[in-house]
């Protein structure tokens, strides 16, 4: 039965993510600025003192950026770290050239694409760059950005894989132990399976090597007893929506996955413009009511959509392989 359901679970992403989905991915402002803050907080980070210190409640509590400038106000030059001086500020980083970097869930590549001026060095320092996903439509994306950005100094691939798949499990192989670090944006409620799923990607790390869960955080679901099931039937594919929570994730990583140094927390919050459907199935019930209401400030969006400014939460999950 729970392969039945991971096979639906994966028939239902690949339908729900199309080409129209793709192309609406990569035009949606809130992506590009989403992709900017992901990838500032990870290559941030500290990894030389291991359990890391996480942030409080209360210090990531802080809106970042403003709402009524063009992506809130966020740009490459003025929200990322330098490359040029990217390994001098920030020494201990795992994120560095010569190192072997998974995407996993990578979509259409917008945010893989971000690492690569931090993981491009001089000869004899060749990265290489890992694109995993379920679905052919984002990863002919994903598959022009390789395109442009492969050199000689850093290689970018893809590969059309359901990690779960016993039948492919020898070609999986090839990953195991391969990676310096794996990174997983916004998919996980996505996954039907997510406990196995990262109890194989934890077999793809090198000792060492570290594995970023990235994901929509909904304080509701953090405080109740279950979690919030999807609104409606377009949103089948979402098997955890509203959120995940912490001690889960944790148990997760540690526990099911036998990593360690294992951490949960809030990052940062921040404001979107997003559609009615990601209201119903992301954000605390006081957003959703407020929508209701008509509170929420709202602007054309894509194709004649409505769209609709509302703050969002995001939580990262890490651990380390032994």
């Amino acid at each position: 039965m729970t392969n039945t359901l991971h096979q639906d679970a994966v028939q239902a992403n690949k339908d729900s993510f199309n080409e129209d989905f793709a192309r609406k991915y990569e035009q949606r402002e809130s992506q590009r600025i989403l992709s900017l803050l992901f990838l500032k907080h990870i290559l941030e980070m500290d990894i030389s003192t291991a359990p890391i210190e996480r942030k409080s409640e209360q210090e990531s509590a802080k809106i970042l950026g403003d709402a009524s400038l063009p992506f809130n106000g966020f740009t490459k030059e003025n929200t990322l770290p330098n490359p040029k001086t990217y390994l001098t500020n920030y020494p201990n980083t795992i994120f560095r050239p010569g190192m072997k970097l998974l995407d996993f869930a990578c979509g259409t590549g917008m945010i893989t694409e971000l690492f690569v001026s931090y993981l491009t060095g001089h000869a004899g320092e060749k990265s290489e760059i890992v694109g995993i996903d379920i679905g052919p439509t984002f990863l002919k994306y994903f598959n022009e950005r390789a395109a442009k950005y492969s050199s000689e100094n850093i290689s970018m691939r893809s590969y059309e894989y359901d990690i779960l798949d016993s039948s492919i499990s020898k070609e999986l192989n090839k990953f195991d132990s391969f990676f310096d670090a794996i990174v997983c944006t916004i998919s996980y409620h996505h996954i039907h399976n997510y406990e196995q799923v990262t109890k194989k990607l934890a077999t793809f790390l090198k000792p060492g090597g570290w594995l970023f869960i990235i994901d929509f955080y909904n304080e509701d679901v953090e405080n109740s007893s279950g979690s919030k099931e999807a609104g409606n039937g377009s949103a089948k594919a979402v098997q955890h929506m509203g959120g995940l929570k912490k001690d889960k994730l944790n148990h997760t990583l540690g526990d099911i996955s036998g990593l360690k140094n294992v951490s949960s927390a809030r990052e940062f919050r921040t404001q979107i413009y997003q559609p009615k459907e990601f209201i119903v199935n992301h954000c605390p019930e006081e957003i959703t009511k407020r929508l209701e209401r008509g509170e929420l400030k709202e602007r054309k969006g894509l194709e004649g959509e409505v769209d609709y400014l509302v703050e969002v939460s995001l939580i990262y999950a890490i651990g380390q392989k032994p």
